[in-house]
């Protein structure tokens, strides 16, 4: 079975998706940004290889393995700040 082309996104399109499934799955979209998408997964997602059902499967899976750092390759679990 043959796929269809994906249609490539703006950067501008991208953040909005990201803000999405930030919103939809309760988690800051700069978290994702930076401990779940690695320097490629950003690339896929601007060539449009990434739909928003992947972003919210993995989302979902990050969130329940921890929040690890997944984008520096370091596997750091999120820790959140304290606050006073």
């Amino acid at each position: 079975m043959e796929q269809s082309p994906r249609t490539p996104l703006s950067v501008e399109q991208c953040k909005d998706l990201l803000r999405t499934v930030a919103k939809v799955m309760c988690v800051r979209a700069d978290l994702i940004s930076t401990r779940l998408l690695s320097a490629e997964d950003k690339q896929d997602m601007l060539n449009g290889d990434i739909t928003i059902d992947d972003l919210l499967v993995h989302v979902k899976v990050w969130k329940e393995n921890g929040m690890c750092n997944y984008a520096d390759g370091s596997g750091e679990p999120y820790k959140p700040p304290k606050s006073y």
